[in-house]
């Protein structure tokens, strides 16, 4: 499959995947196999060629036998205690 993107679009795609220590290629996959989990979790298998497993917990969980980086990490908590903030204080934050 071949996704066109404008210029401008795919440099910003290529700074956030290189923020998340990921070429934007494997960003792309990892977005849209993402969609495609929250579309239909029930479609998945125990276990995919795509790596995603289902832990014993029952947590989803995809398995690329890298290290996640520091700066992805600290990125999404940082994106869920902002989220959180928001959802609890709204606009008073």
């Amino acid at each position: 499959m071949t996704l066109h993107l404008r210029p401008e679009t795919q440099a910003k795609l290529a700074a956030i995947a290189a923020a998340h220590g990921l070429s934007a290629d494997d960003y792309i996959e990892a977005l849209v196999e993402r969609e495609l989990i929250i579309e239909s979790p029930e479609a998945l298998p125990k276990e995919s060629a795509s790596g995603m497993v289902v832990e014993e917990s029952g947590l989803r969980v995809y398995r690329t036998g890298k290290a996640i980086s520091v700066s992805l990490v600290d990125s999404a908590i940082r994106r869920s205690r902002e989220e959180r903030s928001l959802h609890i204080l709204g606009d008073l934050h």
